[in-house]
Parts: C-alpha cells; sequence; structure tokens
C-alpha cells in the first residue's frame, strides 16, 4: 500500500482562502487534509497537560474543527496561521469544559443529552478542571502584561507548535519566540506557585 505524500502547503492555503472567503464547503475539504496534525497536537496537549487520562482526542479534535467553522470566515494567512487558531479554539474549548465541571460540581445539572454528546463529551477529572482554569487565569494574566508571551504559549503549549512555527504564525523571529517563551514559562511558574 502507498502512504500519501504531505500534503502541501500551497493546497492548504488555497482551501484556506476559499473558506476566509466564506466558502464552508473548502473547510470541509481542508478538514481531512489536516486532521492528522491537529489529532497529533490534541494528543501530545492530552498528555502534556496534566495527563488527561479522560480527554477524549477526536472529540477535542472535532470540536475545534466545529470552533473554527463556526466562526465563519477567518483570514487564514497561512497553514501555521491556521495552527494557531486551531490552538486558541483548542485552549477555549478545554476552559469551557472546565467551567462545566466545576458547574456540575457545585450542583448544575446540564448533562449531555443524545449519545452523541455523550460520546463526544471531553471529561476532565476535578483536579485537572482546577489546574486548567488556574493555568487560564494565569495566562489571561499574562495577555494583560505581555500579549505577545501570551500568544506564543498558546503556540507552543496548546498548539504543539515548534519555535519556527510559532514564528511564522506571529510574524516574529524565531529568537524572539526563544526569549520569550523562556520568560513566559518562568512567569506562568512563578504565577501558579504564589
Amino acid at each position: 500500500m502507498v502512504e500519501k505524500t504531505k500534503v502541501s502547503d500551497k493546497e492548504i492555503k488555497n482551501y484556506l482562502e476559499e473558506f476566509s472567503k466564506g466558502n464552508k464547503k473548502a473547510f470541509d475539504k481542508l478538514f481531512p487534509l489536516v486532521y492528522r496534525e491537529l489529532r497529533k497536537n490534541a494528543h501530545k496537549l492530552r498528555f502534556r497537560f496534566f495527563d488527561l487520562e479522560t480527554l477524549n482526542t477526536t472529540a477535542l479534535v472535532h470540536e475545534t474543527y466545529l470552533k473554527i467553522i463556526r466562526s465563519g470566515s477567518v483570514d487564514f494567512k497561512s497553514r501555521t496561521h491556521f495552527y494557531f487558531v486551531a490552538s486558541r479554539a483548542m485552549r477555549q474549548i478545554l476552559v469551557n469544559a472546565s467551567l462545566k465541571k466545576r458547574t456540575l460540581s457545585r450542583g448544575g445539572n446540564e448533562k449531555p443529552r443524545s449519545l452523541d454528546e455523550i460520546k463526544n463529551f471531553i471529561q476532565l477529572s476535578d483536579q485537572t478542571s482546577e489546574e486548567l482554569l488556574l493555568v487560564n487565569d494565569a495566562l489571561k494574566k499574562l495577555e494583560n502584561e505581555n500579549n505577545r508571551q501570551a500568544r506564543i504559549v498558546e503556540c507552543r503549549f496548546f498548539g504543539g507548535m515548534s519555535v519556527e512555527e510559532t514564528a511564522v504564525a506571529l510574524d516574529i523571529s524565531p529568537a524572539t519566540v526563544k526569549r520569550s517563551w523562556n520568560v513566559a514559562r518562568t512567569w506562568l511558574y512563578n504565577n501558579l506557585k504564589s
């Protein structure tokens, strides 16, 4: 069996441009091409982020797809910009799942109502939900102090992007990404332990 070769950046860029112009069918054609990369990023995030043993990787990728498609047309500049947007969506999805978990544990009664919702429900432990919300709160503070560093954290931590990919997505040099990433990690560590 012949393995499919890597999808070209040009092909992905064409679909992104079509989607940016409002053609939602272009995104439907794009999704299978980027699915493997999104799944790999979600899987890495799953194990990097507090060892989320109950997180359904497939559900996270599908929720990311739905969040992007529902947002309407986004002016994607490149493949890397798409993955940046996807990493922001993953962060928001995980935070929302944590907030739902907190609501349920405090007596809320919102539960998935259909079999599909149950299958795709992103489940987080109580501890993971609280830790994720603490990270998100710290990241919001960092956004107020240094927005670029916060975007770098989103790319590197939530999106699993390399230094070079982050540099392209944020239109800065790789050296700036490395310096800012180190400073941001130290800042987050100090704010999370206090």
